[in-house]
């Protein structure tokens, strides 16, 4: 069993930890756009078969499929899919999986699945959210699939809680996890909030002289 499985076996083992009060996800027709934003339609981005850190230079964070081969491609074209939109989106057999270099705030992306409504025998699926490899939240939904339901899940964190992974699951017997339009607030490291200051206090010296 590979890591993702192990991890997929891990956390629907944990499906049933109470959400964090601090945290709240939600399903519904919209949700915000945050200031770090991925389409999968940058420039440079690649089609096809992808690595888990394809997008980790550029955006700081791995995103891995449950079957460790995640691919990119503009699935609207295949027939009976155009209602995944124009432009490329992620597709991630048995789960996607992300994890950020920065603690995070805020999350929002479009999300289809085939799994079906939750239900004791399966189907459906969960967002299940992480903090330095502890969960603080999970969420059951039924996720869009063929232009029926809502497709934006948004993942907000109050009271100073933070996020820095996220696995959204279905529980299909074989579930496809699509997502696009993926965007999200991150908190800047330690050392990027002094280099900042310096940059800001190298600015107002230029200023006075």
């Amino acid at each position: 069993m590979n890591r993702i499985y192990a991890a997929l076996a891990i956390t629907a083992a944990t499906a049933s930890t109470s959400a964090s009060a601090d945290i709240t996800s939600t399903l519904g027709p919209s949700a915000p756009t945050y200031s770090t934003t991925l389409n999968f339609d940058e420039p440079g981005t690649p089609t096809g078969a992808v690595a888990d850190t394809t997008w980790l230079a550029s955006h700081g964070v791995t995103i891995a499929a449950g079957d460790s081969q995640p691919v990119v491609d503009d699935f609207s074209v295949t027939p009976g899919q155009f209602w995944l939109g124009t432009g490329n989106s992620y597709l991630g057999n048995f789960g996607v999986f992300m994890t950020f270099e920065n603690d995070l705030t805020d999350f929002s992306a479009q999300i289809w699945d085939p799994s079906g409504p939750p239900s004791p025998f399966g189907g459906g699926a969960y967002a299940f959210v992480f903090d330095d490899g502890v969960e603080v939240s999970n969420f059951a939904f039924t996720p869009s699939w063929g232009s029926v339901g809502d497709e934006w899940l948004n993942i907000s964190a109050t009271d100073g809680m933070v996020f820095d992974e996220i696995r959204i699951l279905g529980f299909g017997f074989t579930p496809t996890t699509y997502m696009d339009n993926a965007s999200w607030n991150a908190i800047p490291a330690p050392g990027g909030l002094a280099a900042l200051g310096l940059a800001g206090f190298a600015a107002s010296r230029r200023r006075r002289d």
